[in-house]
């Protein structure tokens, strides 16, 4: 059953149908190709629209077919993704098991992840902790410009570390490290750019508790993909294949529950881009 109701609010019914019937086709495209990093990733998608349908049964089968093909061509596709449809199903263990099989392809994140799903807290409090203090560390280090960011990441990891005083000194320096720079950025930014750094200051404020601030900063960044795709394509497409999106990516990922339900490869980055800042929105919108 959805675990989001909020994703669930993201899509209507004939939406999901056609991103199905869509994903289906990809999915026999890329199996007649012999493509198996596209069929496992494909079929992981249709796993996760079937369960944002609250279609258990259908949602569990995709979710297995992809650890079986996983398991089918080992030496042709990344482990991420059968241990993102283990961690579906409910198979925590044998998650962590190919986790450890394969340190390469894993940061720690994903395995304190893994340990604490399974009630292993010491391990996971031990890495989120440390975690937490790289963080800190590279926000020392970067420029101002991200430092907001890391010291945002930081107060996360020592939230799921449960170092809770910890968490509220790193978010406030957050605030107060974007408060000192928002006027004097000291870079020109591109709207996707700034679409990006709103997004990201919304939701450090969001963790400080400001939320009328956090949904203002979240409608400018909604503002600004609008001016992106629409004014600004080209330098757009150039920023997400050259710019800061894998960084913010790695911001984003971990900052919205079951963050899965609402990224799906085959929309592209408008698409997705739209749905996460809707996403945020409709998180705050219960406001009076």
């Amino acid at each position: 059953m959805m675990k989001n109701p909020i994703a669930r609010k993201l899509y209507t019914q004939k939406e999901l149908k056609h991103k199905i019937e869509q994903h289906i086709r990809e999915l026999k495209r890329s199996q007649s190709e012999k493509d198996f990093q596209s069929t496992l990733s494909v079929c992981y998608d249709i796993g996760c629209l079937y369960e944002i349908l609250e279609d258990e049964e259908k949602s569990r089968y995709y979710y297995q077919k992809t650890a079986d093909e996983w398991n089918s061509h080992l030496d042709k596709i990344p482990s991420h993704i059968c241990v993102n449809a283990l961690e579906a199903l409910g198979r925590h263990e044998e998650a962590l098991e190919v986790i450890l099989a394969h340190p390469g392809n894993w940061n720690p994140r994903a395995l304190a992840y893994s340990y604490e799903k399974l009630g292993r807290k010491k391990e996971a409090v031990l890495i989120y902790a440390g975690l937490s203090y790289c963080s800190y560390k590279l926000s020392e280090a970067y420029y101002r410009f991200w430092q907001p960011h890391y010291l945002q990441e930081g107060a996360d990891l020592c939230e799921k570390a449960g170092l809770t005083e910890r968490a509220r000194i790193y978010n406030q320096r957050a605030v107060e490290a974007w408060e000192k720079m928002k006027d004097n950025i000291e870079r020109s930014l591109h709207p996707i750019e700034e679409a990006w750094l709103y997004e990201e200051v919304g939701y450090i404020y969001e963790k400080a508790g400001n939320l009328r601030t956090a949904l203002e900063y979240y409608r400018e960044a909604e503002s600004k993909y609008k001016q992106a795709y629409i004014e600004d394509a080209d330098s757009t497409e150039a920023n997400q294949l050259d710019g800061d999106w894998d960084d913010y990516w790695g911001f984003f990922v971990h900052q919205i529950p079951d963050f899965r339900l609402i990224y799906f490869c085959l929309d592209g980055s408008e698409e997705n881009d739209y749905r996460r800042i809707k996403c945020r929105i409709l998180s705050l919108e219960i406001l009076p």
